[in-house]
């Protein structure tokens, strides 16, 4: 829990820099709401009873995730959260273990794995998010860079990617799924990858709400209506999760 608090102390330290302490926290630090929930749901699965019995490895590989979260830089405390992940799922004995590595790793994912995908590949990504929301607004694109209705155009950067809202969705339905102890098969899948369906096209539906209505981009930017569009994503996301896990469960009673 340490590393992954670590992987985003640039965001919780900017945060409270540039806010104050006080709407530092009612803003949540700057971090999405799924990120604080995976690490409840981390941090609720590791306290129920029943530990596994102490291995040698274990030592080892906590020690190499402590060094990766007291190092100095936000990327090797991500690292650090991957790398327990992975550790859990090679080496689980029991079925905490393993629901642990499952938030772990999709942790890791939006700490981690998704900047890695937009770094390499942001070209692609952001091309293909350009090219649907010209498409959805009749504007057309050049690669990231979308027209406006009635002219000018505006460029789709990383931060504003739709790996990002799939990576959420993937967090909040693991963490879901480990926290009610949820058999995985074919429908929770379908669950999972719905719920990352509309987390995209939310994202998608703010885009295209920005080439439409440019007068108002900074509001749907970064201002109120940004953080509309991303809870009523983040609602859109839950319901359907709610839902899957409410089913998996119906079915295994």
């Amino acid at each position: 829990m340490f590393a992954a608090i670590n992987a985003l102390a640039d965001t919780i330290l900017g945060s409270i820099h540039e806010a104050g302490l006080i709407d530092a926290i009612v803003s949540l630090a700057g971090v999405s709401a799924v990120l604080w929930f995976g690490l409840f749901a981390a941090l609720r699965i590791a306290v129920e009873p029943g530990a596994s019995a102490w291995r040698r490895g274990d030592g080892i590989v906590l020690g190499i995730t402590a060094l990766c979260a007291l190092l100095p830089a936000t990327w090797t405390a991500a690292v650090g959260v991957f790398l327990l992940g992975a550790y859990l799922v090679l080496t689980a004995q029991d079925g905490r273990a393993r629901r642990i590595s499952l938030v772990l790793l999709a942790l890791s994912g939006t700490l981690l794995w998704g900047k890695i995908v937009l770094l390499a590949f942001a070209p692609i990504v952001l091309a293909a998010d350009g090219q649907i929301v010209g498409a959805i607004v009749g504007t057309g694109a050049t690669g990231n860079l979308v027209g406006f209705v009635g002219g000018g155009q505006f460029v789709i950067g990383g931060p504003c990617s739709s790996v990002h809202n799939i990576s959420l969705a993937l967090l909040l339905w693991s963490c879901v799924v480990a926290l009610l102890d949820l058999t995985i098969d074919r429908r929770l899948i379908l669950v999972g990858v719905a719920a990352m369906a509309a987390m995209y096209a939310l994202n998608l539906a703010r885009l295209s709400a920005i080439a439409l209505f440019p007068a108002d981009f900074e509001w749907l930017h970064l201002g109120t209506g940004a953080t509309l569009f991303g809870w009523a994503g983040l609602l859109l996301a839950g319901l359907i999760t709610g839902a899957g896990a409410y089913d998996a469960l119906a079915r295994r009673a």
